[in-house]
């Protein structure tokens, strides 16, 4: 074996101990990629290959009962193609789709049915005992009630992309990393969530037993399905099914392909940025536990399974060079820095901006004029720079000046921190007003109103708010140039049919991070009244609406908003019922039934209140965090079947 092959290998297992076991990478994902191809090139067979992550200390170590193997990895379709080819699969085969998130994956242990145990995933046979985390994560329960078996929940802890977390421009899984590894303060793990993605335990006669009564606990997606429904957190899913009996070639492999690319295509443009936690492609699995064992006895496994395989992103990176930062004002009075730079050519599409995000992710990257930096487009859509090659030769102090704003080139007030960003906190910026008032034009549907067109009519004196909007008159616009007659008819026939609209969507057009008419449902709010007694601080959108509600102003505007709207208290189609929870195993699919309860009248919340109704369980005497909630509020709890003969619902 070449030296060099060694030097490459002891690279890559340097680099997989600071990804493992520090919270500051040696290099990228893409980076560590390319070398680890490389030496698979050179040195199919190395040592190297055979291990996974990066071992953790003697010290407080626990042994994996089912070791905690990665995936391999292929960049294409014609790779997943080639895989499921040699898999030589038949009809009785369905392929689970589910993104791979970017996390830290860790194993859960229940022993009759209470926690023993947390663990990393470490070297994949041994990991760390990281226990202690369990009290402060709300995704990991004390207790299950689904089997009193032996049994391993692993997935995946991350820090979810709109937390609250001050994240120090550092990478949500390295700031994770870092929580987790805290010999104090550990009150902030509460941050850090658990998504769950499998259950394991091993093939005895109780999981035989327990597949007989339940088959969902013969497949992946089955038991993703039972998580759900025992309130772990979990993800989206694809199932997709061969239809023949020999369809490792032809026409129905080719459709399977189809299929999963169209899957492919959906996540590179938008799924990618709208779940709120960061991935690293798709996970392409076999669903039927039972062909597991089956189709790895034909290949050695050391690293990885061969039953299940990762779909990576594509990265198209181009260096170039910094030439300006310029700093756009947000509704919020957040100065987003941009970055101006030499075009490049990148996924077809000529970039020559990109947002650098906040003043924070300026420092991270210290970033001077001229520098050489490294451009990305994430999904091919949005460009960001990446890396700044100069960085390392520079201080954490450091500080070029000249692209740092001295005051806010809309009103020329002076920016102040406000944690990642710096803030202009003038409420009356022209920039801000127009941002304001832009999002609520387009939040409430008004067609054809570009910012141009509210700056004209700021500029004049006749917008200054989004109150404004609504007293505006046809003489308004006579002596403004680019108003047609038509152009102003529709402009206030627009604005006009928005006047009328519900408590709900007015509330989620004011601009409250996080807030959306889903999520105020959620939370139990659909009135007024339920918005200004909101109180709960659980979750990160609650927090948003207390913090909005917190700041200066902003009350006096809702108040001075609703006196000219015609505001609907209900956002439900006859008389409310109220507001309930569920919990626990339904009797039906929890998407459908709450679709059935919303129709008939009631809220279906996420949280437990002071204005909830009712909890509905599946056990009136269980511990979940929903029915301890319930019982120190005293609100009332009914079961399923109860439940549901009173609402005339059949199974």
């Amino acid at each position: 074996m070449s030296l060099d092959e060694d030097i490459l290998a002891a690279r890559l297992e340097e680099a997989s101990e600071a990804y493992y076991n520090s919270d500051s990478p040696l290099m990228s994902d893409d980076e560590f990629d390319a070398l680890e191809e490389e030496l698979r090139k050179l040195a199919p067979e190395h040592a190297y290959f055979s291990t996974v992550g990066f071992s953790v200390g003697e010290s407080d170590k626990i042994e994996h009962s089912i070791p905690m193997l990665s995936m391999g990895k292929v960049k294409s379709l014609e790779g997943v193609k080639k895989w499921l080819v040699r898999l030589k699969l038949d009809s009785r085969t369905s392929i689970v789709v589910q993104p791979k998130v970017d996390g830290l994956s860790a194993s859960l242990c229940y022993e009759s049915g209470v926690l023993r145990y947390v663990s990393s995933r470490g070297d994949g046979v041994k990991g760390q005992n990281i226990s202690h985390i369990a009290r402060f994560i709300e995704d990991i329960p004390d207790t299950v009630s689904f089997t009193r078996e032996t049994v391993e929940i692993r997935g995946e802890l991350h820090l979810p992309k709109d937390t609250d977390f001050d994240a120090g421009g550092k990478p949500l899984r390295n700031n994770c990393w870092g929580l987790i590894n805290r010999k104090d303060g550990h009150e902030d793990l509460h941050f850090v969530r658990f998504l769950a993605y499998q259950v394991l335990w091993h093939r005895n006669a109780a999981y035989e037993e327990a597949g007989r009564c339940d088959e969902r606990w013969w497949s992946e997606s089955g038991k993703i399905d039972i998580l759900a429904e025992n309130e772990f957190y979990t993800f989206d899913k694809w199932l997709l099914q061969l239809d023949n009996s020999d369809a490792s070639t032809g026409e129905e492999m080719n459709q399977l392909i189809s299929q999963i690319g169209g899957i492919y295509k959906t996540y590179i443009e938008k799924l990618r940025d709208e779940w709120n936690f960061e991935t690293d492609g798709l996970i392409i699995a076999v669903d039927d536990n039972h062909l597991h064992d089956e189709i790895d006895q034909h290949w050695v496994v050391n690293a990885h399974h061969h039953y299940v395989i990762a779909l990576k992103p594509p990265s198209k990176m181009l260096r170039t060079v910094l030439r300006d930062v310029l700093w756009q004002v947000s509704r919020q009075g957040n100065l987003t820095p941009v970055a101006v730079f030499d075009s490049v050519e990148i996924g077809g599409a000529t970039v020559e901006r990109a947002s650098l995000h906040n003043a924070q992710n300026v420092h991270r990257l210290r970033l001077a004029l001229d520098d050489m930096i490294i451009v990305e487009r994430a999904n091919d859509v949005i460009p960001y720079v990446r890396d700044n090659l100069e960085a390392a030769n520079r201080g954490d102090d450091f500080r070029d000046e000249r692209i740092w704003p001295q005051n806010c080139h809309s009103c020329g007030s002076i920016p102040v921190e406000r944690g990642v960003n710096i803030a202009c906190l003038n409420i009356d910026c022209k920039e801000r007003v127009l941002q304001s008032i832009l999002y609520w034009v387009r939040q409430n549907g008004i067609e054809g109103i570009a910012l141009k067109t509210l700056e004209t009519l700021y500029d004049s004196g006749k917008l200054r708010k989004i109150c404004d909007l609504y007293t505006l008159k046809y003489i308004d616009f006579e002596d403004l140039e680019g108003f047609a007659e038509k152009k102003t008819e529709s402009f206030l026939g627009q604005v006009a049919s928005s006047r009328s609209l519900s408590s709900i969507k007015l509330i989620a057009c004011l601009g409250i991070p996080l807030i959306q008419k889903k999520t105020l449902r959620q939370l139990g709010i659909s009135t007024l009244d339920d918005f200004f007694g909101f109180t709960d601080s659980s979750r990160a959108a609650g927090r948003k609406i207390i913090e909005w509600k917190h700041t200066p102003g902003n009350l006096e505007f809702l108040q001075e908003l609703s006196g000219v709207l015609e505001i609907q208290e209900e956002d439900t189609v006859g008389e409310r019922l109220g507001t309930i929870c569920l919990t626990g195993k339904a009797p039906m699919p929890r998407q459908k039934l709450t679709a059935v309860l919303e129709e008939l009248g009631w809220l279906v919340a996420v949280i437990v209140t002071g204005n909830t109704t009712k909890v509905v369980s599946d056990n009136i005497n269980g511990k979940t965090t929903k029915l301890k909630k319930a019982r120190e509020l005293g609100i009332e709890i009914v079961s399923y079947d109860d439940f549901l003969a009173t609402q005339g619902i059949v199974r």
